[in-house]
């Protein structure tokens, strides 16, 4: 958002950023990659409740994935996926 706030105000021409934040401040984006990201949780965490809850809003919430879909720029099709644990 830094980088967009940046280029909304003229402080910068241009810069990397999400495809979200260039949306919520109506500035124009030239995708130049797509990038994953994973929240990874040490296995001491994983069966607590309170992990256990954002793992079942990420996963079943469709209030929560529309959302993140409607920012601009994530695919959520892989939201809530455990890749290991170990």
């Amino acid at each position: 958002m830094a980088v967009a706030a940046a280029v909304l105000s003229g402080a910068a021409d241009t810069g990397l950023a999400v495809l979200s934040a260039a949306q919520a401040l109506g500035l124009d984006f030239v995708p130049v990659a797509q990038e994953r990201y994973d929240l990874a949780v040490p296995q001491e965490f994983y069966d607590t409740p309170m992990m256990q809850a954002l793992l079942g809003i990420v996963r079943e919430d469709p209030a929560f994935r529309e959302q993140i879909v409607s920012m601009g720029g994530y695919d959520v099709s892989e939201m809530g996926k455990v890749l290991a644990r170990l």
